[in-house]
């Protein structure tokens, strides 16, 4: 169907008559007119088939593999400034050769091995970026984490904690850019935990996201040695919030703006003079009268307990917030 596709359109059938009239034509031939097949001679299939090889073909790609292969040197000189990473191009040339040949295999097949090839070259990619950072203060050492948590980077994170030469209380600091990815990375952090108990040790695993909690939650039976806390959501003082807020106006600017753009809120709302603003993790009431409710923000809690989340309240009157 691509060649009848590439066909209609070098033809300028790019509208609906064009594969209407082409899918009836080859209903007719299958269904009785192929006899008629017999009259066309085998040179104009053979050009037909030569033009859609020639429209079809990518033929950029062979300038980007040829300068992904060649030195920089030799690509300056032959002002080949079209490189892609290596792995792409190899790719590119194995699902090629995969279409046709050893016997057997097809596009499909060449297709699904370039996909792991691809995953296994981001895998790969990823590992590099997983780093520690190690500090000691007051008798507790933390280790900062940052990187994808998964199986490529358990095995570093298994080598670089040292039970034994580690202080009795150590912290596992995860950032913001660090979530658990699969089974490997928990077992990890299970049996790190295991180490440090058994010599007397304590070791907590804190900031982790909702998603490595929920990851956590589900399997807390094989992760019975591990202690961690959850992140929580960061809220930002208000101080001299605008006078007269009845909603939220449009460019809203100062603390309660740089909360609101922070946390994703949208920065204005259209509403009565009591306004209520809600998201995943914080709800903003523009408009209560109500004095009891200006306090200081409550803190974020996890959305799996299904409790309220954090909430701020802005009150219209003359004086700050």
């Amino acid at each position: 169907m691509i060649g009848l596709s590439t066909v209609n359109c070098l033809n300028g059938g790019k509208g609906r008559l064009g594969p209407c009239v082409t899918a009836l034509g080859i209903m007719a031939c299958v269904m009785g007119a192929y006899p008629l097949l017999n009259f066309i001679p085998v040179a104009a299939l053979a050009g037909i088939m030569l033009v859609v090889v020639f429209h079809t073909f990518k033929w950029f790609t062979i300038p980007m593999i040829l300068a992904a292969l060649l030195p920089r040197s030799l690509r300056n000189k032959l002002s080949l400034q079209r490189k892609v990473p290596r792995i792409d191009a190899l790719v590119i040339i194995i699902v090629t050769i995969l279409c046709k040949w050893p016997a057997g295999t097809n596009i499909a097949v060449a297709v699904g091995v370039g996909v792991a090839i691809c995953s296994m070259s981001y895998a790969w990619r990823s590992a590099d970026t997983f780093e520690v950072i190690v500090s000691e203060e007051n008798e507790i050492k933390t280790y900062f984490v940052h990187g994808p948590f998964f199986f490529t980077s358990a095995n570093r994170f298994l080598k670089i904690l040292n039970a034994d030469t580690d202080p009795e209380v150590v912290e596992v600091v995860f950032s913001e850019a660090t979530s658990l990815f699969d089974y490997s990375a928990m077992q990890a952090m299970n049996k790190i935990s295991a180490e440090y108990k058994s010599k007397g040790k304590q070791i907590l695993f804190k900031s982790l996201c909702s998603k490595s909690t929920k990851l956590l939650m589900k399997a807390q039976h094989l992760m019975a040695e591990t202690e961690y806390t959850e992140r929580d959501m960061e809220v930002v003082n208000l101080k001299g919030v605008e006078d007269d807020l009845g909603d939220i106006p449009e460019g809203l600017h100062g603390d309660l703006g740089l909360a609101l753009e922070k946390f994703g809120v949208p920065n204005h709302r259209n509403g009565s003079k009591e306004s209520v603003v809600n998201h995943d993790d914080l709800r903003v009431v523009v408009g209560s009268n109500d004095g009891d409710l200006l306090k200081a923000p409550t803190r974020s809690v996890s959305r799996m307990n299904k409790k309220s989340p954090g909430c701020i309240m802005v009150c219209p009157c003359t004086g700050g917030v």
